[in-house]
């Protein structure tokens, strides 16, 4: 029951969800057969997910944890993992976290995906997607443009 007084304006928590939700999807597309079921964290506030689809008649089964903590834990992660070992061992495990978050004690085995949607700056979570929140993340080195080796045709003088 709300107090009379309060206007219940919804949830912060929900809109980051979707946000997130929308990178899982950007990374797992449907069309490439990736269906995804939220699954119960156990202990912790963040989301986990078992993503999967078939690939030549054999299931592939990934787990995805998403944490918009600056320090994410890989608690919620290794508890709904636990249970796949052997043949229904998991194809990889995913960390879906903010720019800039520290991942240092995440274990190496354990894959980042960051968020395009939200990230750290000065040690508080933003929503990179408003103008005012706006900033450049280090990204990694792309190619070196080479030049064309025969120059291009110049126009003829009338």
């Amino acid at each position: 029951m709300n107090h009379p007084k309060m206007i219940n304006m919804g949830s912060v928590h929900d809109v980051m969800q979707t946000f997130a939700y929308k990178e899982i999807r950007a990374h797992f597309r449907d069309h490439d057969g990736w269906e995804c079921q939220k699954v119960p964290s156990p202990g912790t506030r963040d989301e986990v997910f078992f993503i999967t689809r078939e690939v030549r008649g054999k299931k592939e089964v990934v787990a995805l944890a998403v944490s918009f903590d600056e320090e994410p834990a890989v608690a919620a992660l290794a508890a709904v993992s636990a249970g796949h070992k052997g043949r229904n061992a998991l194809k990889a495990q995913y960390l879906l976290v903010p720019k800039a978050a520290d991942v240092s004690a995440v274990p190496k085995e354990i894959q980042i995906l960051s968020m395009n949607a939200f990230g750290f700056v000065e040690g508080k979570l933003v929503w990179l997607t408003k103008k005012k929140n706006a900033k450049h993340y280090a990204q990694p080195e792309a190619p070196a443009k080479t030049e064309a080796a025969v120059p291009a045709c110049e126009p003829h003088a009338a």
